[in-house]
């Protein structure tokens, strides 16, 4: 079962390449007369994880194929033929983040950046019987205990604030310790480490990577906030401000 499995996911990732390739093709026919330069151009820097593993390479190629990623609006619902190129064959959901530039196959993956909009670490998502799960790497942190949640729009321009209050679709009260509670996106602190760096395992409860549902998590955004969540108090467990956040795809 392990050895199909490693199949599938070797054929994903070729259905991916030739997905994002057919993509760019399309593309640069719109420009007959200068289909190499459309072509060039629709070539560009883009993640591309498998199941949360990061498959791609620094230079913005594919780490096991070698083949450029394509720069178009691609694929964001079960129409576009590139996304079913890739979904169909190997039954797995295609998360397409387009602020961050990052094809998820399987399972979506969340870039997580600080302030100055350099790089802290990513999580990944996995749904679960009664929610999601959340597997978080990172790095760059004050030590000790953060606010962690799921709040309820994407991040605009690197502005923490536009990602709105905590995803509520319940309308309860906050905190994972509050009798009156609590909201959906509601989650364990993120402990750090001695040395800034923190790695867990939290869950969702009642969330879901379904699309088109109340409680959906797709397209809201994960945020870390500066201090302690005390699990209780309205609006956000006096965490403090935000300090680094991710937009889910």
């Amino acid at each position: 079962m392990k050895k199909k499995t490693n199949k599938l996911k070797h054929k994903a990732g070729a259905f991916l390449a030739g997905a994002l390739l057919f993509t760019g093709i399309l593309f640069a026919a719109a420009n007959p007369e200068g289909t190499f330069d459309a072509i060039k151009h629709t070539t560009s820097k883009i993640s591309y994880y498998v199941n949360g593993k990061d498959y791609s390479t620094a230079d913005g190629s594919f780490g096991k194929q070698g083949t450029a990623a394509s720069d178009p609006k691609i694929p964001t619902g079960s129409n576009d033929v590139p996304a079913r190129m890739v979904s169909d064959p190997v039954n797995q959901p295609v998360y397409w983040g387009q602020a961050s530039r990052k094809e998820s196959l399987g399972h979506p993956v969340v870039k997580l950046y600080n302030a100055a909009g350099e790089s802290v670490g990513s999580a990944t998502l996995e749904q679960i019987n009664d929610g999601v799960r959340v597997k978080i790497t990172a790095s760059g942190l004050t030590p000790g205990k953060h606010g962690f949640h799921v709040h309820e729009h994407a991040i605009q321009g690197g502005d923490f604030k536009s990602a709105g209050g905590h995803f509520n679709p319940t309308d309860k009260h906050h905190g994972l310790e509050n009798p009156q509670g609590s909201h959906v996106g509601d989650m364990p602190n993120l402990v750090v480490g001695a040395e800034s760096t923190a790695e867990a395992e939290m869950i969702i409860q009642h969330g879901t990577l379904e699309k088109d549902q109340p409680n959906s998590v797709l397209g809201r955004s994960l945020i870390i906030h500066a201090g302690e969540d005390d699990g209780v108090t309205d609006p956000s467990g006096n965490s403090g401000d935000r300090v680094a956040g991710g937009n889910i795809p």
